[in-house]
C-alpha cells in the first residue's frame, strides 16, 4: 500500500476504503505497522483514521438483527453515539459499501448459526482422564481415559443419538411417558462399532474397545441390535443386572451381573475385577490409562487372581497384582514390565 494515496482521505473516504476497512476488521502485523507509520508521518490524517475506525468498531458491537427496521436503528445508533463521543454535530451516515459490509456479515451470521446446531460435537479424553458431560437433554455421560463421544448439536431436533468409542456411563433423561406411544425424540441410541443401544430413560454402561463392545445395564431397560444383521429382528432386550458382549460380528447370550453398580466403579478411578486374568487387568491399563506393558513370559498373562479385586488408583492395583499373583512390576513413566 501506498502513503500517496490516503493523503487527501475525509473520513467517509476511510470507510469506503476496502484495505483500511480490513484492517480495522481483522487487523495484522503488516496492516498494524502500515497504519501506524501513516498517523506518524502525517499527523494531520490521525484524526480522520481514528473516527473511521471507531465508527466500524462500533458497528460491530452492536445487537444482532434479522428485519430492516433493526438495521435501521442499528446505523442510527452507531452514527449518535460517535458524534456524541467527539462532541461533534456533523453526522457521518454510513454509506453502501459498509452496509453492504454489514448484510455480508448478516449472512456469515445465518452461517454460522446453521452450523453452530448442525455440526457434530466431539468430547474426548486423554488417557487417564475422566470427564462428565453433560447433554443438550440434561442427559449425563461420564467418560472413561481414552474416549470419544460425539453427536450432532441439533440433537433432540429428532432421535437422540451419540457414537461412542472407549467406554462411557450413561444416565439417559426420561422423556417418554407412554410407552405404547414412543416418538422419535423420545428416544436415545449410542452407536458403538455395529452394535446400537437403544433407551428411553436409564442408566448403563458401554464400552467399545478392541473391536468388542460390553453393555452392562445398571436400571431400566434397553435394547441392543447388531445393524448389520442379516435378521432385523436380531436384537437383545437388556433389564437391570444383565451383561452382554458383542464381538466377531455375534451377540453373546445374555448374563447376569451380581453386582451391576459395578459396572460403573471406573468413574471413581475405582478398580473393579472379578476372577480376573492378568492379561484382563492389563488392556484396562493400557486401554483407558496409556500404559505400555510387557511380560518376560507370555505365558505370565494367563495367570488368574481368584476373588474380587476393587482397589483405588493405579499404585495400589499394581500392588494386589503383585502380591496376589508373586510377579516382580518395574515401572518407569508410563513403562512397565512384569516378570516372574
Amino acid at each position: 500500500m501506498d502513503f500517496n494515496k490516503y493523503l487527501n482521505f475525509t473520513t467517509q473516504q476511510f470507510l469506503d476504503d476496502n484495505d483500511f476497512v480490513s484492517w480495522v476488521i481483522n487487523p495484522t502485523d503488516e496492516y498494524n505497522q502500515f497504519w501506524s507509520a501513516f498517523v506518524k508521518q502525517y499527523p494531520d490524517k490521525k484524526k480522520s483514521v481514528a473516527r473511521a475506525a471507531k465508527i466500524i468498531k462500533l458497528y460491530r458491537q452492536q445487537d444482532t438483527f434479522f428485519n430492516e427496521s433493526r438495521q435501521a436503528a442499528v446505523w442510527a445508533r452507531i452514527e449518535a453515539s460517535v458524534a456524541v463521543a467527539e462532541s461533534s454535530k456533523k453526522i457521518f451516515r454510513l454509506k453502501s459499501f459498509i452496509r453492504a459490509a454489514a448484510a455480508v456479515i448478516l449472512v456469515s451470521l445465518g452461517a454460522l448459526t446453521f452450523w453452530y446446531y448442525n455440526h457434530d460435537e466431539v468430547i474426548q479424553t486423554a488417557y487417564g482422564e475422566i470427564k462428565s458431560v453433560e447433554l443438550p437433554d440434561h442427559s449425563t455421560v461420564i467418560l472413561n481415559g481414552n474416549s470419544k463421544l460425539s453427536y450432532k448439536h441439533s440433537l433432540f431436533s429428532s432421535t437422540r443419538e451419540v457414537w461412542l468409542k472407549g467406554e462411557a456411563f450413561f444416565q439417559v433423561k426420561h422423556l417418554n411417558h407412554d410407552t405404547l406411544n414412543i416418538k422419535n425424540a423420545e428416544r436415545f441410541i449410542v452407536h458403538a462399532n455395529n452394535l446400537n443401544v437403544e433407551v428411553l430413560g436409564t442408566s448403563f454402561n458401554v464400552k467399545n474397545r478392541r473391536n468388542k463392545v460390553d453393555v452392562g445395564l445398571i436400571t431400566g431397560k434397553i435394547k441392543v441390535s447388531d445393524v448389520k444383521a442379516a435378521n432385523t429382528k436380531s436384537y437383545v432386550i437388556m433389564h437391570p443386572g444383565d451383561y452382554i458382549q458383542y464381538a466377531a460380528q455375534t451377540l453373546s447370550a445374555t448374563s447376569k451381573l451380581f453386582h451391576p453398580e459395578k459396572l460403573s466403579r471406573w468413574s471413581k478411578r475405582q478398580f473393579s475385577f472379578n476372577n480376573a486374568k492378568l492379561i484382563d487387568i492389563v488392556k484396562t491399563l493400557e486401554d483407558s490409562y496409556g500404559y505400555h506393558i510387557k511380560f518376560s513370559n507370555p505365558n505370565l498373562q494367563r495367570l488368574e487372581i481368584e476373588g474380587e479385586i476393587n482397589v483405588t488408583g493405579v499404585k495400589s492395583l499394581l500392588e494386589t497384582v503383585s502380591t496376589s499373583l508373586q510377579v516382580n512390576i518395574y515401572q518407569t513413566g508410563n513403562n512397565i514390565t512384569i516378570s516372574q
